[in-house]
């Protein structure tokens, strides 16, 4: 039986914490020991000497093991477990901390839809607001009298302002009746519409969704009890973008 196999469990904790067979071996040894040169510690962890180094390096860098010069010899001494388990937190939060960033290049990379889930009318706020950061050309069935049981003829007219200020084109597809229609394009007018094209659906056509196409993203969000869901794909965005266009051009 080789050294330190009869502590399975203690080698498992080592491997679980990225090192390799040979390299807990080897830490498990200079536990035991003050502090050892590299012949010592390869005749006690059973590793040939010509492997020995680079599973110190290994060590050293996992900060598992620290060199310890003695005149002209350099022998090695192994950490106290409890600064590996702190090192380790510290590495698990900075990876916490990374994840978001870390799983949208991913989700990039695999043209995976990232999918998010708003509730509340201040974060329906908050998708209208990113709206209005678009640079290009923005697409929306807009439903207006379900937006006006949630929200004031004032909020509306200061995101209609919003919008004008920005560089972007719109193209919005009204669920209204005449009467309405006629009211908001007025509207509209008096906020500056050079930027702004709309069009008023057939009265069979009934939603309480307001559907907003802008960047690489859909918004759905559902005025009746002000929840949204937004997807953030680039060939899911053009599917809708060009659904939108075939609409537009039959009405």
């Amino acid at each position: 039986m080789e050294k330190h196999e009869s502590h399975p469990k203690l080698l498992r904790a080592l491997a679980g914490a990225g090192l390799s067979d040979k390299a807990a071996a080897m830490y498990l040894s200079l536990l035991g020991k003050n502090r050892l040169g590299v012949a010592e510690l390869a005749r006690e962890a059973g590793v040939k000497r010509a492997t020995c180094y680079e599973h110190l390096e290994q060590l050293l860098q996992k900060e598992f093991v620290v060199r310890v010069p003695i005149g002209k010899r350099t022998l090695y001494a192994a950490q106290d477990p409890q600064h590996i388990l702190r090192a380790l937190h510290t590495n698990t939060t900075a990876f916490e901390q990374a994840l978001g960033e870390l799983s949208q290049i991913h989700a990039q990379a695999t043209n995976k839809p990232r999918v998010t889930f708003h509730e509340g009318k201040r974060e329906i706020r908050g998708i209208y607001e990113d709206l209005f950061k678009t640079i290009g050309d923005t697409y929306s069935i807009f439903p207006v009298e379900a937006f006006f049981k949630s929200f004031t003829e004032a909020e509306y007219e200061a995101f209609d302002k919003e919008n004008s200020a920005h560089a972007m084109k719109t193209r919005d597809l009204f669920i209204a009746n005449a009467k309405t229609y006629k009211k908001l394009r007025a509207l509209r007018e008096k906020n500056g519409h050079a930027n702004k094209y709309d069009k008023r659906l057939p009265d069979w056509f009934t939603s309480n969704v307001d559907m907003l196409i802008f960047k690489d993203k859909v918004a759905l969000i559902s005025l009746r009890d002000l929840s949204a869901v937004v997807i953030e794909n680039a060939d899911i965005a053009e599917l809708f973008k060009n659904m939108h266009q075939c609409m537009w051009k039959m009405v």
